[in-house]
């Protein structure tokens, strides 16, 4: 998709149709950089909501006002140029393009996104919480969609900061083998067989 050649089909060629525009707008939509595009009748067709007839009125239409260029190759498919005029851009408005958060071409704008949005579930634990138990929780909430939003990951990291590394991992297998939705660490310590003491 090229922005300038949806721009320059928007907003600079204005002698046709509502059809016509339709037609051009979806070439533009699949052209390149340089404006070359190599859609099928049935694409520009389904794409433009206009029948085979007026596509091919269209396109020697657009010939006639010399915005396109169509050559045939050997395997009967069409390559389609159009010819887009080129809008210069001032010193200024070059600046102003590096540093706006959205960018203005004549009348379309096109927002940037942001370059990293936020995740659910991003949120990212104390050091004191030991890494492989906290992923496999993480994952286990989201195999059964549980929340992960980062209200709920806080309260799972505030049950396990004060724990040490193995009573972290104790707490995650059991909730994860019994199925919570939290983990719910014991009280005590654990003796030498593995069993809790109070």
């Amino acid at each position: 998709m090229s922005i300038e050649a949806i721009n320059w089909a928007l907003n600079t060629v204005t002698n046709i149709t509502s059809t016509q525009k339709a037609i051009l707008l979806t070439l533009a939509d699949r052209a390149d950089v340089d404006g070359y595009c190599y859609p099928g009748y049935d694409d520009i067709c389904k794409r433009s909501c206009a029948t085979r007839h007026a596509v091919a009125n269209a396109l020697r239409k657009f010939e006639q006002l010399g915005i396109l260029k169509r050559q045939k190759r050997f395997n009967k498919s069409t390559v389609y140029q159009l010819i887009v005029s080129s809008v210069e851009i001032s010193t200024t408005a070059s600046a102003e393009i590096n540093t706006a958060s959205s960018v203005e071409t004549n009348t379309l704008t096109t927002n940037e996104p942001s370059k990293e949005p936020p995740r659910r579930g991003s949120y990212k634990p104390p050091d004191t919480i030991d890494k492989d138990a906290w992923r496999d929780w993480v994952a286990y909430r989201r195999k059964f969609k549980g929340p992960t939003t980062e209200r709920s990951l806080v309260l799972v990291a505030n049950k396990l900061k004060d724990l040490t590394p193995e009573e972290q991992r104790t707490a995650v297998d059991m909730a994860i083998e019994c199925g919570w939705k939290s983990v719910f660490p014991r009280k005590g310590s654990v003796n030498q067989v593995g069993e809790f003491s109070l």
